[in-house]
Order: structure tokens, then sequence, then C-alpha cells
């Protein structure tokens, strides 16, 4: 089965640093549908970070934790966030034989100034984007650039609305609202959070809204724009933005 991965990954290519066991941690964290963001995080600290050995990293909503063990391979001292907790256990054991600083925690996303620490390098993939509320939003976006370092970066990748995305081209019953927050239906219930709509009951997944407002969002939060990158997929999907920021005040 391995051999089988290994073919996948060879054909769709992760550039792996010198010494690194990316392909490998990857492969035994089953994160091969992440790989793109390995890819990422590797071109963003090869172009902004010479030397990221003993600088500190938050990876927010890390799932299987395969973008913490990659930020840790490069150097970084890493806090990751939220990993599957089914996951916790493959990482730490990987961490321990690679002799990797990989620190886990749970905590509130917009409340990162609780954690006392700056950071050289906060990533996110999901949490802007499953924020749905404005005041939020800005609360995290807030939260993020008060916990960075002197020059740290914010590595953001986040869903957004193209001309081409089709949210109702999919299995599920879904909707986009004029304030870009798509909807889920879901069954009949008193949860708070649920909303009827024409006769059906609804959940709000995420906000997906256009690249130039993501842009203008994050500016309006005090950040500055160092790469800017639209990857538009083949069919109907969502694009991705992929922002580094920094904080516009000087410090």
């Amino acid at each position: 089965m391995k051999a089988l991965y290994q073919g996948y990954i060879n054909t769709n290519a992760v550039p792996v640093l010198p010494g690194s066991t990316s392909l490998d941690n990857i492969l035994m964290l089953g994160g091969l549908s992440e790989r793109d963001a390995v890819t990422h995080l590797q071109k963003v600290v090869t172009e902004f970070y010479p030397q990221a050995f003993g600088c500190k990293a938050l990876d927010l909503s890390s799932g299987r934790g395969v973008a913490a063990m990659a930020l840790a391979e490069m150097g970084f001292r890493v806090a990751a966030y939220d990993v599957y907790r089914s996951s916790i256990s493959v990482v730490q054991k990987l961490a321990l034989a690679q002799e990797l600083d990989i620190a886990f925690g749970v905590n509130g996303v917009t409340r990162l100034e609780e954690l006392r620490e700056k950071f050289d390098l906060i990533h996110d993939r999901e949490c802007l984007a499953n924020i749905v509320n404005r005041q939020e939003r800005a609360q995290f976006l807030n939260s993020v650039r008060n916990s960075l370092a002197p020059g740290g970066k914010f590595v953001l990748t986040t869903e957004v609305w193209t001309e081409n995305y089709d949210p109702e081209d999919s299995f599920e019953s879904v909707r986009l609202d004029n304030n870009y927050v798509l909807w889920r239906q879901t069954p009949e219930c008193d949860i708070p959070g649920v909303m009827a709509m024409e006769g059906k009951f609804w959940t709000a997944q995420k906000r997906i809204a256009p690249p130039e407002e993501i842009r203008l969002e994050v500016m309006s939060r005090g950040f500055k724009i160092l790469m800017n990158k639209l990857e538009i997929p083949a069919g109907h999907g969502p694009a991705r933005l992929k922002l580094v920021l920094t904080s516009a005040f000087a410090r």
C-alpha cells in the first residue's frame, strides 16, 4: 500500500527540504490531501525565514498535524492547536522519534492572547473561513496580529468566491446567501445556530467571500500583504486565496 502511495506522490511531487522526512510523515498521518499545504509552507519558509531554527510557530486547527510536523521539520518550535484526538498519539511518536519540538493545545481561536506568547509564524487554513460573524472575524484577526512577534508572518489560506464557484454543484444541500455565507440544510431542531428559511432548516458553515473582500478585510485589521496568490481549481469548487501577512504597525 505504501508503494502505491509513493507512486501517487511522485506524480504530484511535494518539494522536500534537504534532510526532511515530509513525505514519510504525510503518509504516516494520512495527509495526502494536505500535501499542497506542506508545499506552500516550505516555499514561504524558504522565502521569508533564512534561519527558521528556534523560531516559534502556531498551527491553528491542526487536524491531522501534517502542517505542524512540516513546520517542526524546518526547525520551528511548534504549538499545534486542535489536532484530531485520533492523531495526537501518532504525531507525538513521530515528533519524539525525530526530535521535533511540538506542543499540543486546545483554545478558542479568537482568544490567542490568552496563550501569552508571541509567534514568528502563525498558520491558518480553516479558522477564518469557518467564522461567519463579522465581529468574530475581526476579533480573530486582531488576536492573530497581536500574537505575532515583531516581524512575524501570518500564513493564511482561505476558500474564496469566484465566478466559477457554484455551491449547488455538489451532492450536499447547500446555499450561498448574499453575504457569502454558505448554509447547509439540517434536520429540524431547536439547537442554537439553526435557522428556518423557506420552510427548511439550515446551519451556517463558512464564509466564502470574493478574494478582494478578504484582502480588504485583513488590511482593515492592521495587516500588510507580503504574498498574494489566487488558485482557481477546475470545475465549480471555491478558489483558494493564499496570503502571507505581517503587522502593518512598526514595532
